[in-house]
């Protein structure tokens, strides 16, 4: 597995991410597809949490994203059925890659490396990964993070309203 590093977002980036605005599992969440440079602009600000870009120990180029929302920022997701009180507080985790990055374990070394140098700032005692029911690949990486999966599924509107059944996983990551 290829090792990968985390750093802040950059104007730059754009190229590198765009085509993620076109992506199924993506384009119902993000506002992205709004305009990639100002995507990025929010990203370097840090308005909804902290994000980074993941990227090769040998290469800046920005071949994914990870970051989290603290509780206050988060959706239902980290207060829905499924969450215990024991889990809070809790955050909301989400993670992607461009395409020609996939499959070669960079999502998790960077959730990985994210959890271990970010998260533990934030005073979490778990974060929520919140999983359309049909995004495999997602679901696959939340497991071997060893999250687990809770009950039930629920609905959830994307940006356009159209309801999305969305499995929640809970991963453990403070005292």
């Amino acid at each position: 597995m290829p090792e990968v590093r985390l750093r802040r977002w950059r104007l730059t980036d754009a190229a590198d991410v765009a085509v993620m605005a076109d992506d199924p599992y993506l384009s119902p969440w993000s506002t992205m597809v709004d305009g990639v440079e100002e995507w990025i602009r929010r990203e370097m600000a840090e308005l909804r949490g902290p994000t980074r870009a993941i990227c090769l120990s040998d290469d800046d180029r920005a071949l994914g994203r990870v970051a989290v929302r603290p509780p206050e920022l988060a959706s239902e997701a980290v207060r829905c059925e499924g969450i215990r009180d024991s889990d809070q507080p809790a955050g909301e985790l989400s993670y992607w890659l461009v395409p020609r990055a996939r499959g070669r374990g960079l999502a998790y070394g960077g959730v990985r490396l994210f959890l271990d140098s970010v998260v533990p700032a934030l005073g979490l005692r778990s974060v929520v990964l919140d999983i359309e029911e049909g995004n495999l690949a997602s679901i696959r990486l939340a497991e071997r993070l060893g999250a687990e999966r809770r009950s039930p599924t629920r609905v959830h509107p994307g940006r356009h309203g159209d309801p999305h059944t969305m499995v929640v996983f809970v991963l453990p990551v403070g005292g």
